[in-house]
């Protein structure tokens, strides 16, 4: 049985503070995370709620600690305080979601520092955790004159902050490979119907801790790196914790050539390394093949499965949207996989192969007395 999968990554792209529109110097510092920035990053627009903000002016002194920064009047503001952009130096810029704790106050989840973003021991559940690139604004060029159209120029309205998901999403769909076959030599048509009763999925790590330090770029993060054999793959560290069984199918599924989405897996996934015993999937599953004389047969499976063997994906990464698609092949897997055929059951058509056993030779000598 052969099982495909496609995985599609979002990361949005991050853009560097320039100019801000404004001819008065005390103008109120607003951010930017909606329409016109969302498509400048070719992503998608913010809707997580309040997120936290921290700043510092010219890299050193604390400007903002842990702001609450919401949606007011059609701006994205700091809810708790207003602050204004300085006359002169820079001020630098690191925002998370959602938003944790007490404006002004350090929070616990995450730790924030000028060149660190820590996660520690988080449980992994229905939360969005993200966070955005360190955005570096000079306040002095947002000093223009009424004939400086800095927003065009720029693209933005306010300190540019596009949002990346530290953790992974995952979701599953199930076809056939196909569900009936004629036979081209003898024209003799058969069929299968695939129902799928039951597909749980479960024993993923929850808990892990993440650290993410400021890149040499001066805006981006360093993702941390976990290698198996010769691969990176850019996961949380100290992972454990366990999930129970989710099950995705809320009635029987009749299987189709066409994927199916089941149900979506509960929340977020904790970025992880796939590991054989550790994430599963467990299939239930009714097989019914109308054979080519008119009789039919029936067959039943319930299977594990490690979720590191139903494709060459091996791990859950940071960011990414992960889309299993399942296909399940109605006859027996191939004896030689170099033949065998996705598409069409040609593989494993019952053949014969007659032999005739030598004569066994007995020796009957008999005597006849007249």
């Amino acid at each position: 049985m052969k099982k495909l999968f496609f995985i599609a990554v979002a990361a949005l792209a991050m853009g560097a503070c320039s100019k801000v529109q404004t001819v008065d110097i005390q103008k109120e510092i607003n951010f930017e995370v909606a329409n016109s920035l969302q498509t400048k990053a070719t992503g998608s627009v913010y809707n997580n709620g309040a997120f936290g903000t921290y700043a510092w002016f010219n890299n050193t002194d604390e400007f903002m600690v842990n702001e609450k920064v919401d949606l007011t009047a059609g701006a994205w503001k700091t809810v708790d305080h207003t602050f204004y952009w300085p006359k002169t130096g820079s001020i630098s810029f690191i925002s998370y979601s959602p938003f944790e704790g007490t404006s002004n106050t350090a929070g616990a989840t995450p730790v924030v520092t000028k060149d660190k973003i820590t996660y520690t021991d988080v449980i992994v559940g229905t939360t969005d955790l993200m966070y955005a690139d360190r955005a570096t604004c000079s306040s002095n060029v947002n000093e223009v004159t009424d004939n400086d159209d800095a927003a065009a120029e720029s693209g933005y309205s306010g300190v540019p902050t596009v949002f990346r998901h530290a953790l992974a999403k995952l979701s599953f769909k199930v076809a056939a490979n196909f569900i009936e076959w004629d036979d081209a030599t003898t024209g003799s048509h058969t069929e299968w119907e695939i129902t799928l009763n039951s597909f749980k999925i479960g024993g993923f790590n929850t808990k892990g801790d993440l650290e993410l330090n400021l890149n040499a770029d001066g805006k981006s993060w360093d993702k941390p790196v976990t290698t198996v054999g010769s691969t990176d793959y850019y996961v949380w560290n100290n992972t454990d914790g366990a999930t129970t069984d989710q099950e995705l199918v809320a009635a029987p599924v009749v299987l189709t050539t066409i994927p199916q989405d089941l149900a979506s897996a509960t929340g977020y996934v904790l970025p992880q390394i796939l590991s054989a015993g550790v994430q599963t999937v467990k299939i239930d599953a009714n097989i019914k093949t109308t054979l080519s004389n008119g009789k039919e047969i029936n067959e039943h499976f319930v299977k594990t499965f490690n979720i590191s063997d139903i494709s060459t994906l091996k791990a859950w990464q940071m960011n990414e949207n992960i889309v299993y698609t399942i296909k399940f092949k109605p006859t027996a897997s191939a004896l030689d996989p170099s033949l065998a055929h996705d598409d069409d059951p040609e593989d494993v058509t019952i053949t014969f192969d007659p032999a005739v056993a030598d004569w066994t030779l007995v020796d009957a000598n008999a005597t006849i007395q007249l």
